[in-house]
């Protein structure tokens, strides 16, 4: 009996380590004696060590993912904040741009209204000066009379006035 118990002890312990056997050394899989067994090898301790490690680079990838996140977002806000200043640079311009549109248009004005009195200005300063050779001409053939002749100055000066207060 001593020898059946013997060798069942051995069966037992060949089955068992042939149940508890992983290539993989997961202590997932393999049933109850593989828990056993992966208990005793320290499986279950190598493979929480693994789970730990993946957590923890799990947890460093998100701060990192959170850090680039803050700086992108301080990057959009920075880009925005400069957006903003160079529309308000451009609207400014464009104000400027209309402001200058505007007195364009007051000297185009201008310049006409000024063409029209230079126009006319020049025209009575040309009939001033036929009306003055006119005069002269007279004087010289002695047409006028001291009279006539005193009241045509007179009114070639007048004439003269009315164009120079223009």
């Amino acid at each position: 009996m001593k020898i059946l118990s013997i060798s069942s002890s051995i069966l037992s312990l060949l089955i068992l380590s042939a149940c508890a056997t992983d290539p993989g050394n997961d202590p997932r899989t393999g049933g109850f004696f593989g828990g056993v067994h992966g208990l005793a090898a320290g499986d279950y301790e190598m493979r929480q060590q693994e789970l730990l490690g993946e957590r923890d680079a799990t947890l460093d990838e998100l701060r990192a993912l959170r850090e680039e996140g803050t700086y992108l977002e301080a990057e959009r806000q920075m880009k925005a904040e400069e957006v903003a200043a160079q529309r308000r640079q451009l609207a400014s311009l464009k104000a400027k741009n209309r402001a200058l549109a505007n007195r364009i248009n007051q000297l185009r004005r201008s310049k006409s209204i000024t063409e029209q009195k230079t126009a006319e200005l020049r025209r009575q300063q040309q009939q001033l000066t036929r009306n003055i050779q006119q005069f002269e001409v007279q004087l010289e053939q002695g047409q006028l009379s001291v009279q006539q002749a005193e009241t045509r100055q007179l009114s070639l000066e007048r004439q003269y006035d009315a164009i120079k207060n223009l």
